[in-house]
């Protein structure tokens, strides 16, 4: 059935993709003719106003459609058809779409160029079965875009997308925005630039230049896609190159909550497929550094942090590395949350061990034996103000690694780079900690240990040697290297070899 899957099928509109390529400007102002006189001027503003001119409009939407044709061309596109959803003058709609959107829309459903499925507004079950309008290429658009040649390598955000976000939400481990307490809170918040903020967004416009710049891709998959099980259904993950915008988000309405990076396809995935990531085809090594929001605390009072490594053993039933696994995801969500109870909710929530709130209390309080100076930072809601601690020190790594041409990604509590730069990510690590902190961290001491993953403490001058003599080995899919091909091609023919990061107006004094 044709509109079956319209619901999870379906991706929201994006208001800020962009491309210079000569063939999708050919089929915009094919679009733009096909509308006639009488609908082109319906969607031109009257009399004195000013906005975006709505080929522009047309534009942004087509590119699009067009990356979601490229990706799958049965898949839809959510549009909101609220004049509430498009604000022309906020700082999160830099190309100023306007609700004059859905009326191009509406024109081309009747010119035959999409196909529509109208929205619901379910005001039972909270709003469950609600979802946006749905579009995406009918048979008539998908013809023109078959024959255009440009690749996901031509697509990009527009330079002027805005990406330092502020908002009164919080975020899941991917950026999600996620209400928390409250009704009346704002997804964006707009805020007036200041040095600050001007700061960021100029390493964030130097970082995200040289990812676009940048092939990123995870060798064995044979398609360009993830499937993962949600608690809403399947979801689709797209695996191609204009799915690696960063931003940097702050929450709860303050710049000195979160600011964690997020964006990238590699932050919405599991460990086992990072590790097959690989950077301009050379393979990486995923770096841990979990654990170090104690260590910030402790650095803060002036103490030293005595980790979770318990000798002995308080729970009899438990083995010596679960009890310590335990206790590391129960000091973390001791730290995050606002009382007892919702710390050993939460524990049960996303552990496998199965513990009773007396054992529970057994293991905090022999942590509190070895870090007293950590008490009154249990069950305190300090979880968004050290991420924004930890944000600082993974800012100036990005920093270091953007203005030397090199790129790294960051993920919750962990960088990936290129095997052969884990000594400068060591070197950087602790340079950024020590001008962030005051000190440097101790890579033996202040952080936990993890399974599959290199922790900071493994890596010396011989492990950087053994790797250097037996590179990690990654499969390369038929997929992968047709298409890393291309993006060797499309760098030659486009002259991507240049440095634009490099000359971007105040990023190298800002660098120095």
């Amino acid at each position: 059935m044709l509109f079956s899957n319209h619901r999870s099928h379906s991706r929201p509109l994006d208001l800020h993709l962009w491309s210079d390529h000569p063939e999708i400007n050919i089929i915009v102002d094919k679009v733009w003719q096909a509308l006639g006189e009488h609908r082109q001027a319906n969607l031109i503003p009257k009399g004195n106003r000013k906005g975006t001119h709505p080929k522009l409009l047309l534009k942004v939407l087509l590119v699009h459609l067009y990356v979601n044709f490229l990706d799958l061309p049965t898949l839809w596109t959510g549009v909101a058809r609220s004049a509430n959803a498009y604000s022309p003058n906020s700082r999160y709609n830099s190309l100023r779409i306007s609700f004059k959107i859905v009326k191009l829309i509406d024109g081309l459903v009747e010119l035959g160029y999409l196909d529509f499925v109208g929205g619901s507004n379910d005001k039972n079950n909270e709003g469950w079965n609600s979802f946006t309008s749905r579009i995406r290429p009918s048979d008539i658009l998908k013809v023109e875009f078959g024959k255009c040649t440009a690749d996901f390598f031509d697509i990009y955000n527009h330079k002027s997308k805005t990406a330092v976000l502020l908002s009164d939400f919080d975020t899941d481990m991917q950026g999600k925005l996620i209400r928390r307490r409250g009704k009346n809170l704002r997804q964006l918040i707009e805020y007036k630039d200041t040095n600050e903020t001007q700061s960021m967004e100029l390493t964030l416009y130097a970082y995200n230049s040289l990812l676009q710049r940048t092939y990123i891709d995870i060798g064995p998959l044979e398609k360009a896609y993830v499937d993962l099980d949600t608690k809403v259904g399947l979801k689709r993950i797209p695996i191609n190159q204009s799915n690696k915008f960063v931003s940097r988000i702050f929450s709860r309405g303050s710049w000195s909550n979160n600011g964690r990076f997020y964006g990238g396809f590699w932050q919405q995935l599991g460990q086992s497929y990072r590790a097959n990531i690989l950077i301009n085809d050379k393979p990486t090594i995923e770096v841990d550094y979990n654990g170090i929001h104690l260590s910030i605390l402790s650095i803060d009072k002036g103490k030293t942090f005595n980790c979770c490594e318990l000798e002995e053993i308080i729970l009899p039933r438990l083995k010596k590395e679960n009890q310590t696994k335990a206790l590391q995801l129960l000091v973390l969500t001791a730290i995050y949350a606002s009382s007892k109870q919702q710390a050993y909710k939460a524990f049960r929530g996303n552990s496998d061990i199965n513990l009773t709130d007396e054992e529970l209390d057994k293991l905090l309080n022999f942590f509190l034996d070895l870090n007293p100076h950590l008490a009154d930072d249990l069950f305190s809601d300090m979880g968004v103000n050290l991420m924004y601690k930890e944000s600082l020190i993974v800012e100036q790594v990005i920093k270091k690694f953007t203005y030397t041409d090199l790129p790294i990604l960051s993920v919750s509590e962990s960088f990936i780079v290129q095997y052969d730069q884990i000594l400068r990510l060591k070197e950087y690590m602790t340079e950024a900690s020590k001008a962030v902190l005051g000190k440097p961290l101790n890579y033996e001491r202040d952080f936990y240990d993890q399974f599959r993953v290199i922790q900071f403490k493994h890596i010396d001058k011989d492990f950087y040697d053994s790797l250097m003599t037996k590179p990690p080995e990654v499969f390369r899919s038929e997929r992968y290297g047709r298409t890393y091909n291309k993006y060797r091609l499309w760098i030659e023919r486009n002259n991507q070899g240049s440095e634009p990061y490099r000359i971007i107006d105040g990023w190298r004094k800002q660098t120095t």
